[in-house]
């Protein structure tokens, strides 16, 4: 099978590795298109783990199945690369993307290969079959926008939330279409025109990331990692607000605060980090409603053997989502 294996400094080489055979409870997918991920950008969060097969965004049909597997050969499906354990303190504390079985469970080599081996617990917790309406490349959302739930879930954002999104990209733009489905007034601050006119598309208010522009909201959810997200947070949080950090600033990087400007508005700063079998359902019937529209995010699309390029592209900023396809 051929696999896209990531060398680190961006460079990118197209291999041969024999195919591997489900076991007990295993399922292999043909993969049929897979998103990039911010992650996948990443070199500081990558370099120690090279070489590596990238990609956690996949969708695809089942070719081959292990005994008990409960999936069949010809589903459409999409893979979740992670899955809780469902019964440790921290599930149980509702915080199932920190359980070790969370971080142990993969899929094998990873998105961005045409087959891919998914582990006897991700089939058994969230292999979800795709319904006909939603497409192999649409489905490529349901992992983003599975973490954007979560976020929402945890800022409590619901009908009366003033909610501001800092930050345009994929997650950002995700993050405003699954809020207005929720009855919250969304705005989008984004330096970038194009982006704050999707927004607008998307049924948010696009601002540039000034204070003034942004009103007083009571959550604010920063999808992107820039230290300005952060000040610009403090500066228009209403009083009692919610700041969440959706983003990682990667290694060292540090934030301050006032204490007591946090202190007298009673301001909750929180953090929400990947999704789980929950977000991963309530994500696909958005996109199966129409509440959400991938498509209308899915900018650039390349094929296997071009996932170096297609990495350079999300790197580059000129599109939104981009896909690596295996058709």
């Amino acid at each position: 099978m051929r696999t896209a294996v990531y060398h680190g400094g961006g460079e990118v080489r197209l291999e041969e590795r024999a195919a591997p055979v489900p076991g007990r409870g295993e399922v292999l997918v043909e993969m049929r298109a897979c998103g990039i991920c911010g992650s996948d950008l990443m070199e500081w969060y990558l370099a120690s783990r090279v070489p590596l097969v990238l990609g956690h965004e996949p969708a695809g049909v089942v070719v081959a199945v292990g005994e008990g597997a409960p999936a069949a050969v010809g589903e459409r499906v999409f893979v979740h690369h992670h899955v809780p354990c469902g019964e440790c303190e921290h599930c149980r504390r509702g915080h199932e993307t920190l359980c070790d079985t969370f971080k142990a469970t993969r899929i094998e080599p990873g998105g961005f290969s045409e087959l891919i081996l998914v582990p006897a617990r991700n089939v058994a917790v969230d292999l979800l079959p795709l319904p006909d309406s939603v497409s192999d490349e649409a489905a490529t959302l349901v992992e983003p926008l599975a973490c954007c739930v979560r976020g929402l879930e945890r800022a409590r954002v619901g009908d009366g939330t003033r909610l501001l999104v800092i930050g345009g990209g994929q997650m950002g733009l995700l993050t405003a279409q699954a809020a207005v489905a929720r009855g919250a007034s969304v705005t989008l601050a984004e330096p970038l025109q194009a982006r704050r006119e999707l927004a607008r598309e998307l049924g948010a208010r696009g601002v540039e990331p000034r204070a003034e522009q942004v009103g007083t909201p009571n959550v604010i959810m920063l999808a992107t990692g820039a230290a300005a997200a952060w000040e610009l947070a403090l500066a228009c949080a209403d009083r009692g607000a919610v700041i969440q950090l959706f983003a990682p600033s990667g290694p060292g990087q540090e934030r301050s605060f006032v204490v007591d400007e946090v202190f007298f508005k009673e301001l909750e700063i929180q953090a929400s980090y990947s999704a789980g079998p929950r977000d991963t359902r309530a994500a696909l019937a958005l996109i199966e409603s129409g509440a959400v529209t991938p498509e209308k995010l899915i900018t650039h699309r390349f094929g296997l053997e071009d996932t170096g390029a297609a990495l350079a592209m999300a790197r580059s900023r000129e599109g939104v989502k981009v896909i690596v396809t295996n058709a």
